[in-house]
Formats: C-alpha cells, sequence, structure tokens
C-alpha cells in the first residue's frame, strides 16, 4: 500500500528537472566561456575620445560606422554559432517546430542582442558585455530554480514518511477484525484516526501556504511557487500530489474512522 500513491512519484519528477537545470547551466557556462573568449574590438570613438550611451543595437550599428576599428561580423557570427551549439538545443528541446536562432537568442537573451548579433555589424565591447551580463542573469534564475526545486524535493520527502507512517497503520490496521475488539482498543483507534486527519489538515495548510509564496530573491516579480510544481508535475496525472495524496488519505481516514465509531456505538 505504501509507495503506490501519486506523492510517491514526486521525487523521480523533481529529479529530472534537477538533471535538466543543470544541463541548462552547464550549457550557459560553456557559452559564457566561448563569449569570453572571443576579443572585441575597441569602437571608434568620437572628437571627445569616448563614446556616447546607447541601446545596444544601435551602439553596436553605431561603433561599426567607425569602419577600421571594428571586424567584418565574424565574431559575431561565431557567438550564433556558440550559441546554437550549447544553449539552444535546451532551449527548443520541448518546442514541435524549429525555430528561427535569432528567435531563440531574442528568448533567451534579449531582443536587442539577438538583433545585434543578427546584424554582424562588429563584435564591440558594448555587445560583448550586453551578452555577458545576460547569461550571468540567466544563471543567477538557474540557481533560484534549483534552489526552489531542492526545497521542494525536502517538502515532498518529508510529505512522504508522514503518509507512509499512515498507510503503514492503516494497512496493519486493516487485518483486524473490528467484532474482535474491545471497546478501550475501539477507541483508541478511533483517536488515532483522528489525529492522523488532524495532521493531514495541517499538512494541507502548510502546503497551500507554501504555494502561494515566491521566488524573489533577485527582486520583485519573481516566479510563483505554485507555478513552478504546475510545471514539475504538468506530465503527471495529478498536477499536485502532495495536496491530492493528502485529500485521498483524509478521506480513507475519516471512512475508517466512521467504521469504528459504528462498532463502539454498538459497544455502548
Amino acid at each position: 500500500m505504501t509507495g503506490s500513491t501519486a506523492l510517491h512519484g514526486a521525487p523521480d519528477c523533481i529529479d529530472r528537472e534537477l538533471a535538466a537545470i543543470a544541463t541548462r547551466d552547464e550549457a550557459f557556462g560553456t557559452f559564457a566561456r566561448r563569449v569570453r573568449d572571443l576579443p572585441a574590438t575597441n569602437p571608434a570613438t568620437g572628437r571627445g575620445g569616448t563614446t556616447a550611451a546607447a541601446p545596444v543595437a544601435m551602439t553596436t550599428a553605431g561603433e561599426a560606422g567607425g569602419a577600421s576599428a571594428t571586424t567584418d561580423g565574424k565574431e559575431c557570427v561565431a557567438v550564433r554559432e556558440a550559441f546554437a551549439e550549447t544553449v539552444a538545443p535546451h532551449s527548443t528541446a520541448d518546442l514541435a517546430d524549429d525555430e528561427p536562432l535569432v528567435e531563440t537568442i531574442a528568448a533567451e537573451l534579449n531582443e536587442d542582442v539577438a538583433v545585434a548579433l543578427a546584424a554582424e555589424t562588429g563584435w564591440t565591447p558594448t555587445l560583448k558585455r550586453a551578452v555577458l551580463e545576460e547569461i550571468a542573469t540567466r544563471r543567477r534564475e538557474v540557481d533560484v530554480v534549483r534552489e526552489t526545486l531542492e526545497t521542494e524535493r525536502e517538502t515532498v520527502v518529508a510529505a512522504i514518511d508522514e503518509v507512509d507512517e499512515i498507510l503503514t497503520w492503516l494497512q496493519s490496521t486493516a487485518e483486524e477484525s473490528l467484532l474482535q475488539c474491545d471497546f478501550e482498543t475501539l477507541r483508541a483507534k478511533h483517536d488515532r484516526l483522528e489525529r492522523y486527519r488532524e495532521r493531514l489538515d495541517e499538512l494541507t495548510a502548510r502546503r497551500q501556504s507554501q504555494l502561494t509564496e515566491t521566488t524573489n530573491r533577485y527582486g520583485p516579480g519573481g516566479t510563483r511557487y505554485r507555478t513552478l510544481v504546475e510545471s514539475v508535475y504538468s506530465a503527471q496525472p495529478a498536477r499536485y500530489p502532495l495536496l491530492s495524496t493528502a485529500a485521498r488519505l483524509y478521506g480513507v481516514c475519516g471512512d475508517c474512522q466512521r467504521t469504528v465509531r459504528a462498532h463502539l456505538t454498538r459497544r455502548v
């Protein structure tokens, strides 16, 4: 009976997500190393010897106007190829149709970077810095997701221990005949079932509270815990395995308690 609930399959789902996150982080790490290894050409400067601040795409285009101070775009091609070989396969793995590389770059980094790399107007320090900053942001987000998944695993494992305790007792008591139990034994069973229902109530309340939390470690607008949970278990019959298991077990305990109460009534 133990090990057969939706909750018991949850750790495997989490482990798969953790493996995917580790692979994604590794891909971004490799991409970052390849980007850093590509030397950027100093942009042409104005009369004052400095360039004015501007958005990435605009700055890159403006810097390209310096002709001899820029490259022929081969570094931008190299960056796109590095992205295609490292990050893109993991980014598009779940897509049914092929996605243009520039769209994948825009989704994973940002649109300005994607446009600048596609235009091949020059691999400037500004563009290189923008790419590396976006990579760093994605890796920080990966860290948050990893920590959240680890928290989810701890939560699930603790809940499994609690559920298994209840299931083991229910299985053992199901093999007993209530007709052969005296009044005190029946009352002890009834009280124990009541405690189990209270614990399942508390487990459900804690879980509901956890689902409302937000992973906003790196600023406002973080991902809701509920969103991550739904994603982790999206391919499973129960999208909320902990809650569904707790609810079903609560009902089983209630049914057993009513049966015991009926026997208690006959003893009075």
